[in-house]
């Protein structure tokens, strides 16, 4: 298979990149190789988000603009991975007749069998069959070996339905990574916990990926010594609500403090709920622990909250803001929020605006509400009408770039440590990397100092990036 040429293409959160690098590993130790791009390879894999229906569009839009070349490359093999391959199931072949297979999360071991299912011409369905949300015509579902004569490729319409599906409960893919898919040799996510219990009543999470099933500490320490050894020095421990972590994650972080070579612990994505004085102290006594908090407000509203499901108040949330910033001096904090969610009024948007300046969050990722089919929300009238969701949305964000600008620029001035990743995006012949705070800062110097942690003082700013210079006190 040395001349299989893959390409993966990822939309949406942390654990959706990790899910693709972990595909993609398990592809090349199966013989295949990783694409330049999507012109050069042979199978085009779309990892995909459901958080949204915008995420789901681009997808679509996408795998639409493949269909000249699925005609002069007939043996093109076009697969749709992840939450929505989960969600839609067989839907996504109706939709987008092009598409080859779909796999739902979990089934990355299964990658190489289901590619050449496909190759063969067959059409292939993988998912989970605990979550699926809308259920294929019964018909033949089995598990095993995928063998088997397939029929010939034709220039005729793609069908509708899957030739072969295997739907089974997968085992979590915690899987051994080498790193020769990882983005940053420096930098790596790994996986404590799959899954969610919260059912916020917007979120399709917990039914495309599941319970919450916590890994075993001894295997997450395990994985991050080999990582650490293999060179990373920052890692970032990844659950859709972290802090649930079935076995502590304070005790986690002490666990794997010390590990030779780490220079950094960060955690994504903490629920307001669940953050704990326990947490907030071994964040402040761990030298190693990011002072970086993403916990989610969604809402400033305590009756959208409720709505929400998200089980707490406004006033909740600002104590645990407070009292993140009493026990973790520095503390930088950011958030998310949904505007235009049903029934929202002018005034209770108003009480999120009130909760940015209030809080004066480092980060905001502000997003507009759309409904998710199978989610509580869902059944309730999605009675907002798009040009106020776009009103607010811009509003909020204009809010929160005013914050950024000025908490950014009270930071003119200062000494910070940054995690050098390597030359800048936007400017390649300066170098860029990662504050504590999870701030962007870039400056000038050799790119010998990537992956060392170095004293940059801050010069300028934006509202996204911060700008220094290689600091000379030693």
């Amino acid at each position: 298979m040395g001349n299989i040429r893959v390409h993966i293409e990822t939309f949406g959160c942390q654990m959706n990149k990790l899910d693709s690098e972990t595909a993609a590993e398990a592809l090349l130790r199966a013989g295949f190789e990783i694409a330049d791009g999507p012109d050069s390879a042979d199978v085009i894999l779309f990892n995909t988000c459901s958080v949204r229906q915008h995420a789901e569009e681009r997808v679509y839009s996408r795998i639409g603009a493949l269909k000249l070349a699925k005609r002069q490359r007939p043996h093109l093999v076009i697969g749709v991975l992840g939450c929505m391959a989960q969600k839609d199931g067989e839907l996504v072949f109706r939709r987008a007749p092009l598409v080859d297979i779909v796999c739902g999360p979990r089934h990355e071991a299964d990658l190489a069998e289901l590619i050449a299912e496909a190759r063969s011409g067959r059409r292939v369905l993988a998912l989970d069959n605990g979550r699926i949300l809308t259920p294929s015509p019964p018909r033949q579902a089995r598990r095993g070996r995928m063998g088997g004569e397939g029929r010939e490729r034709t220039s005729e319409p793609a069908r509708a339905s899957a030739d072969l599906i295997v739907a089974d409960h997968a085992p979590p893919p915690y899987a051994e990574r080498d790193g020769r898919t990882r983005p940053s040799p420096f930098h790596a996510f790994t996986a404590i916990m799959l899954g969610c219990d919260n059912f916020c009543s917007y979120c399709v999470v917990p039914y495309v990926r599941g319970r919450e099933e916590s890994r075993p500490p001894e295997d997450v320490a395990a994985e991050v010594a080999r990582l650490a050894e293999s060179g990373v020095r920052e890692i970032t421990l990844l659950g859709q609500n972290v802090n649930s972590y079935a076995f502590g994650l304070p005790q986690l972080l002490r666990r794997i403090h010390d590990t030779p070579g780490l220079e950094r612990i960060r955690f994504v994505t903490s629920h307001p709920k669940d953050v704990s004085d326990e947490l907030l102290a071994a964040m402040a006594e761990l030298p190693k622990v990011c002072k970086h908090l993403h916990a989610p407000a969604q809402s400033g509203s305590t009756r959208i909250l409720h709505q929400m499901n998200r089980r707490y108040t406004r006033e909740h949330y600002l104590d645990m803001i407070g009292r993140a910033r009493r026990m973790v001096p520095g503390i930088e904090i950011a958030s998310d929020f949904i505007v235009g969610f049903p029934t929202e009024t002018e005034d209770e948007f108003m009480e999120s605006v009130d909760l940015v300046r209030r809080v004066e969050f480092n980060q905001c990722f502000i997003f507009k509400y759309s409904p998710r089919p199978g989610t509580k929300a869902a059944d309730i009238p999605d009675d907002v009408p798009e040009d106020v969701k776009k009103r607010r949305n811009t509003e909020l964000l204009a809010v929160q770039e005013v914050v950024s600008t000025r908490r950014n620029r009270q930071k003119q001035g200062r000494i910070m440590d940054v995690l050098v990743e390597g030359a800048s995006k936007n400017d390649p012949g300066k170098l860029a990397g990662r504050t504590d705070g999870n701030d962007i800062l870039v400056f000038e110097g050799p790119e010998s100092l990537a992956g060392t942690i170095v004293n940059v003082r801050i010069t300028g700013s934006t509202a996204l990036t911060l700008f220094g210079t290689m600091n000379d006190e030693r």
